[in-house]
């Protein structure tokens, strides 16, 4: 049995350190309604240490930010201080997983190719509420956005893409890890979906700490290097289709 295996078959924490509560919201495959990979990440961050008890709490992506002023959870996994934190209130870790990020997906259509890609302007576009896109020079404010783009927010990439597939819109932006493995499930969509070479944004995940509380991201940089020596990270990413 793998580490990792060894890990997720034990399903709880093995000590019962300082409780750190850590947010998510729905950010398909990093958070999802069966769990996702943050659940999976923090099993084994739990299992690797004894100093902390790691706890999922949920969150959604615009009300994140005031949750963690108020101390509702002290960090965030799977995040970008630029996606709208003030770093005089927070601090990031080192990035722990980068290559995943955003693609423009559209349906496939005769005579439409990677063309189609090259504006949104004039193209109805299917976002998520509260996430920060390239495009969008990283705003998240509604008001914003719709000014500047003709736009329409959903909950998730599985509604987004949902919706695109019904005809609900021009150009859906949808994470690729996500995308990737709903194809996998659904072979028969790839014909239907015409997917962009160029990213909209790559990820660089780090993790988001309140400042002051602890981990500090300097422990969490030991945690995830211990994690990393002894493999879970890779077996974790491949799991989730990150690993290339």
């Amino acid at each position: 049995m793998t580490l990792l295996l060894a890990l997720m078959a034990a399903g709880q924490p093995v000590q019962s350190g300082e409780l750190v509560r850590v947010g998510g919201y729905p950010f398909l495959p990093f958070v999802d309604p069966s769990g996702g990979l943050t659940s999976d990440l923090l099993v084994a961050m739990n299992a690797i240490q004894k100093d902390y008890t790691f706890q999922l709490v949920n969150t959604s992506s615009k009300r994140r930010y005031r949750d963690m002023a108020d101390g509702s959870f002290s960090m965030v996994l799977f995040e970008n201080i630029k996606w709208g934190w003030d770093p005089a209130l927070v601090q990031a870790s080192k990035v722990f997983l980068q290559g995943d990020g955003e693609v423009y997906v559209a349906l496939s259509q005769q005579g439409r190719g990677q063309e189609y890609f090259k504006t949104l302007q004039g193209k109805h576009i299917l976002g998520v509420s509260g996430y920060h896109y390239g495009f969008a020079n990283f705003t998240a404010d509604p008001e914003r956005l719709a000014q500047q783009f003709n736009i329409s927010f959903s909950p998730d990439n599985a509604v987004s893409l949902r919706n695109l597939l019904a005809g609900r819109g021009d150009v859906a932006v949808i994470t690729k890890s996500y995308l990737k493995s709903y194809l996998l499930k659904d072979p028969q969509a790839v014909s239907r979906l015409l997917v962009s070479e160029r990213f909209d944004q790559t990820y660089a995940h780090s993790a988001v700490v309140k400042r002051g509380s602890k981990p500090s991201p300097q422990e969490l940089d030991a945690i995830f290097d211990r994690m990393e020596s002894a493999g879970v990270l890779k077996q974790l990413w491949a799991k989730y289709g990150l690993d290339n």
